[in-house]
Order: structure tokens, then C-alpha cells, then sequence
């Protein structure tokens, strides 16, 4: 039975409208296609409440007059989209721990009750009233919104409307704000990847904050096909093909931040595929060096490298330990008119005024070689190249140095020694890395405190013998900062408790709202910067081990990743855990 049919015989059955009139009306919905319900009212043959009032009764609903939107939770009803809850009236009103409550005008729209519930995960429990009081509703409270959030609108208004305007009225909008959902909150909470995996009863989705991955939200694995095919289309992939990994790209603008989305499909064992999608804000403030956390040597000397006329600055260190951040720094502490300074990156993920950015592309030949290759034709100052991966690459730096180039670039090694080996190992001549290589900076990022939750502590003879503490060194140093201090107030010294004969103190991680339990906010680095002096220069050109240049760096006052995050353990910034867990590879071989 048609849907005007069905509704037609609640009507008659209810004494809406007469059997004979009825049968004329259902004539005119089937020769011109219009809605029932709206040709009853529009003929003047019944009123929309009497319509609904027996729609309600035939479906066991209650029926209300009137909607009461000042009892209407403003942030409740905006997860659904406007133009979704306009096309299908329907609002939602209040929730509990049992159910989500919805008015609506068509209680025998089974489908608009299947995304409510989908989107809350929760029963729903409805109401019936005309379409004109539901109207009114959704544009009280969405207007309500508007004059609420004024400060927000301001800061966001750019990136709102462009989310908005992706928000389609059909049966997908539920699963479209849902996926918008996803990159809203994954912007707040600060992550830097979103991990969308179906599992075998459900969809779990995971955020990377601060290099850990956490559990951030979950649907039911009847969508998993919707949310994977509306990320593709963002991302313009084929969602046709599900059996061969894809890569793509989505261009997002949320709160007023420009983001550039990397997104890669993997096929799985259950018939799914598996997305990740990393997130890069480009609006992001630039850092300083002095912002990146260098000791006082390590940052006399960078500032020193990066002036250089000439020579190769490599940083090394694995897939997210902040290198690029460390060279975006570093050309912004030089960026002058008098130089002229170009970049090959994939992908570009800063826009840095006055300096010229190229974005590599493999698959048409613009490599990181071939875009070397041209800068030095366009006679640069500076050139930074976002990574040697291959003999060439490596060959075009190192012949770049030697004719009057600043070449910044990174490699993937565990320390700094070991990009001398890494180079070799690609066919390197050593005197040609002793004549180009300045400077070689090792980094690792470690989780910085919540300063909010922060607990102190005394660290453990164990914990102090892993970091290589000197408990005696660390109360002096202690005791020094402690010294009596000039009090404006008094106009005296006052002396102050130097803590001698304690246990070195430490912070532990607690948990707090603001650092959403985890007892971290944000990442600082540590690092480990070795010169190319002439004790290690010398052992270079002898092709010494990484071992031994590292004793010969140590000796001339390198300090290594561990030392630095001993540092930063002292300072209360991080904890023993952090900088242990990121420096498991920083052991030197007596």
C-alpha cells in the first residue's frame, strides 16, 4: 500500500475527512504527484493539527500544541544539521540517560527516527506536532544559537559556513555532521591524526594527541560503509574501488583554521577499509627557536649554523619527532629581502611569507632531486629540502654546499652520529660529508606536564641511575636557585631552604579536565646537536664507527637525547617515563 494511501484511511478511519472526498483527493496526489497531507490542508478539507492530532493517535503518540523552546537545549538540538532537520521536521528536545526525545511532524518517517537514533545511540522516544510548529521551533533555537555565539562566530565564521555548506538535506546528513564531527573535535582536542577502524561489532575511531592514540568515538558498524564512502568523496577517491590502498587529500576550514587533510585507505580483512588521515594546520603559528626548548649551548650554536654562507644542517630522528617544525623555525629565525630562500616539501605545511615553497610531486616527476636540481638554477641563498631519501638527492645537497648554499634538509637516523653512517651507507664519499656537513641535529618529542594536575615527587635511585643523574650535582644545582633572594617588600635577603640531604625532585602525571585525563598537554622536544669539528671530522674521514664519533662528540660537549631529557625531567617540564621511553635507543657503547 502506498504511503497516500495509508494515511488516507487513517484519516477516514479518524473522521478526518469522508470516504468520498478522500477518494477525490487521492486522485489529485496520484495525477500530479503532490503530498496528502498538505493537499488536505491547501483544499481547506481539515487543518494541519487535526491532520497530525490523528496521525499521532493512529501511531499511539502524544500529540502537543505547542512547543516550549525555552526548554529546548541549545547545543542538543544543533547536532542536527538545520537544512537535514527542516527537510524532515523533526527537532530534538531533550535527552536522558534512557532516550533522546524528538518532535516531529511525520511520525511514519521511520527512516528520519533511524539516524536520530544512529547519531545518539540511544532509543527514541517521540512527539507529534504540525509541521508549522516545528518550523518555528528549529528556527528559534537555531537563531538563538546564532545570538549565542556571538564571540565564537566571530573566531569561526569563515570555516562554519564553509562546514555548513557541505551539510547535504537527504538521508546522509546525519553521517555527513557526523564525519564533520569527527575533524571538529579532532581540531579541539589537538590531534594530529584521526584513525577510523572497523572492527568487527563496531566503527572505532582514534585521535593521535601528543603522539598517543586514544579511543575518541564509536558507531555502529552498519555505518561503516557510509562514513568510509563520504571520507572518499571528500577526499576525491574512487569508493568504487575497496580492494587497493588509495591516497588522497582533503581541504577543510574549521574555526577559522586552514587544514590540509592527508588521507590513506588500506583494505582489511573484514571487507572494510581502513582510513588515517593526518592533519595539518596551516594557519599554525610559526616557532622561534628560542620557543623549541634548546639549551643554551645547543641554541648559541644553532643560531651560529643557520648564518652560515654555506655547508649541510641535517636533523634526524623518526616519523613525527618534529623535524620539519625544527626547520620551518630555523628559516624563520633568517627569513630576510636579502635573501633569496626556497623549499621542497611534501606536502607543504607551513605558508611562510617571503619564501618560495614547492610542493613535490612523484607521480608527474617532481621529485625532491628534481626540484634541487632547479633551485640551483634560481640562484637561492638558502634552500631546504624536506628529505634525502636517495644517492641523488644526497649528491645535488652536497654539491649545492660546496658552491656557496645553506642546504637544510632530514634524515631518518637515531642519533646524530648515525646520519654520518646513513650517508656513507648511500654511497657517500666521507671527505665529501667532512668538506659539506656543518652541523647535525637529533630530536625526539617527549609529552610536556599539565600544569594544571602536575604532581611533585622524588625520583628513585633507579630512575635517577637510567636518566644518569648525579643526585649530588642536581641538589647543588638546586640549592643555587634556592639561594637567599632580595624581597622588595622587606627590602632584605631572605634565605630560602636549599633541600640539602633530599631525594632530587620530579613531577608526576596525574589527570585533569583540561588535559582530558592524561596528565600531558602538548609535546616539547628534546635533542642532541653535534658539530662537525675536527676531533669528529678527523674519525669521519677514518670512516670510525657511529660509536666512536659519538664518544668524540660527548667529549667536545655534545650532550645526547638522554641528557637533554634529563634536563627537561629537572626542569619539571616532562617526566622520567617520557624521556626514557623516547630515548630506549640512546645508549653509548663503552
Amino acid at each position: 500500500m502506498a504511503a497516500a494511501d495509508y494515511i488516507g484511511e487513517i484519516l477516514v478511519r479518524r473522521g478526518v475527512v469522508t470516504e468520498e472526498r478522500m477518494e477525490a483527493l487521492l486522485a489529485i496526489t496520484r495525477e500530479r504527484g503532490a503530498d496528502l497531507r498538505d493537499l488536505v490542508v491547501s483544499q481547506q478539507v481539515a487543518g494541519e493539527a487535526d491532520v497530525a492530532r490523528a496521525i499521532a493517535a493512529e501511531t499511539g503518540l502524544p500529540f502537543v500544541e505547542r512547543l516550549d523552546v525555552a526548554q529546548i537545549p541549545t547545543e542538543l538540538a544543533l547536532r542536527l544539521p538545520i537544512t537535514y532537520s527542516k527537510q524532515r521536521q523533526v527537532l530534538v528536545l531533550g535527552e536522558t540517560e534512557r532516550a533522546v526525545h524528538v518532535a516531529l511532524a511525520d511520525p511514519l518517517d521511520l527512516s528520519a527516527v533511524d539516524d536520530v537514533r544512529a547519531m545518539f545511540k540511544k532509543p527514541v522516544e517521540q512527539v507529534v506536532a504540525t509541521g508549522e510548529q516545528v518550523l518555528d521551533a528549529i528556527n528559534r533555537v537555531y537563531e538563538r544559537a546564532d545570538q549565542g555565539a556571538g564571540d565564537l562566530k566571530t573566531e569561526g565564521a569563515e570555516g562554519a559556513d564553509e562546514i555548513e555548506d557541505i551539510l547535504d538535506s537527504d538521508d546522509e546528513a546525519p553521517i555527513i555532521r557526523w564525519v564533520n564531527g569527527l575533524f571538529f573535535q579532532a581540531v579541539k582536542d589537538r590531534a594530529s591524526d584521526i584513525h577510523i577502524e572497523p572492527e568487527e561489532k563496531e566503527v572505532v575511531v582514534r585521535y593521535r594527541i601528543d603522539g598517543e592514540l586514544y579511543v575518541a568515538k564509536k558507531a555502529n558498524k552498519q555505518f561503516s560503509s557510509s562514513i568510509i564512502a563520504r571520507i572518499k568523496i571528500m577526499s576525491g577517491l574512487n569508493i568504487a574501488e575497496k580492494r587497493l590502498p588509495q591516497d588522497g587529500r582533503i581541504a577543510l576550514k574549521i574555526a577559522g583554521n586552514a587544514i590540509d587533510v592527508r588521507v590513506s585507505t588500506i583494505p582489511t580483512s573484514r571487507g572494510l577499509e581502513r582510513i588515517v588521515m593526518r592533519l595539518l594546520m596551516k594557519t599554525n603559528v610559526l616557532l622561534d627557536l628560542t620557543d623549541l626548548g634548546f639549551s643554551a649551548r645547543d641554541y648559541a650554536l644553532m643560531s651560529e649554523l643557520i648564518r652560515r654562507p654555506d655547508g649541510i644542517i641535517l636533523v634526524t630522528g623518526p616519523t613525527g619527532s618534529g623535524k620539519t617544525t625544527t626547520l620551518y623555525a630555523c628559516l624563520n629565525k633568517i627569513n630576510q629581502p636579502n635573501l633569496n630562500i626556497l623549499t621542497a616539501e611534501d606536502p607543504v605545511e607551513y605558508e611562510i611569507g617571503g619564501i618560495h615553497q614547492v610542493h613535490v610531486q612523484a607521480k608527474i616527476g617532481l621529485t625532491f632531486a628534481s626540484a634541487l636540481r632547479a633551485f640551483l638554477r634560481q640562484d637561492p641563498d638558502v634552500v631546504m629540502v624536506g628529505e634525502i631519501r636517495d644517492k641523488e638527492t644526497v649528491d645535488i645537497a652536497i654539491n649545492a654546499s660546496l658552491t656557496g648554499h645553506l642546504v637544510l634538509s632530514t634524515l631518518h637516523t637515531n642519533d646524530a652520529p648515525g646520519a654520518i653512517t646513513r650517508m656513507v651507507d648511500m654511497g657517500v664519499e666521507p671527505f665529501l660529508i667532512r668538506s659539506s656537513v656543518i652541523g647535525i641535529l637529533a630530536q625526539r618529542l617527549v609529552r610536556r606536564l599539565c600544569p594544571s594536575c602536575k604532581r611533585a615527587d622524588l625520583a628513585s635511585p633507579v630512575e635517577l641511575a637510567q636518566l644518569g643523574i648525579d643526585p649530588e650535582r642536581s641538589r647543588q644545582r638546586r640549592a643555587r636557585k634556592l639561594a637567599p633572594k632580595y624581597q622588595p617588600q622587606s627590602g632584605e635577603y631572605v634565605p630560602v631552604a636549599t633541600d640539602e640531604g633530599q631525594e632530587v625532585p620530579v613531577y608526576r602525571a596525574v589527570g585533569c579536565d583540561k588535559c582530558l585525563g592524561t596528565g600531558y598537554a602538548g609535546r616539547r622536544g628534546i635533542y642532541e646537536l653535534m658539530m662537525m669539528d675536527d676531533a669528529v671530522g678527523a674519525l669521519i674521514l677514518r670512516n670510525a664507527d657511529a660509536q666512536a664519533i659519538k664518544r668524540a662528540a660527548i667529549t667536545q660537549g655534545m650532550d645526547t637525547l638522554r641528557d637533554d631529557g634529563a634536563r627537561k625531567v629537572l626542569e619539571g617540564m616532562t617526566t622520567v617515563e617520557e624521556v626514557l621511553a623516547a630515548t630506549q635507543e640512546d645508549v653509548l657503547v663503552e
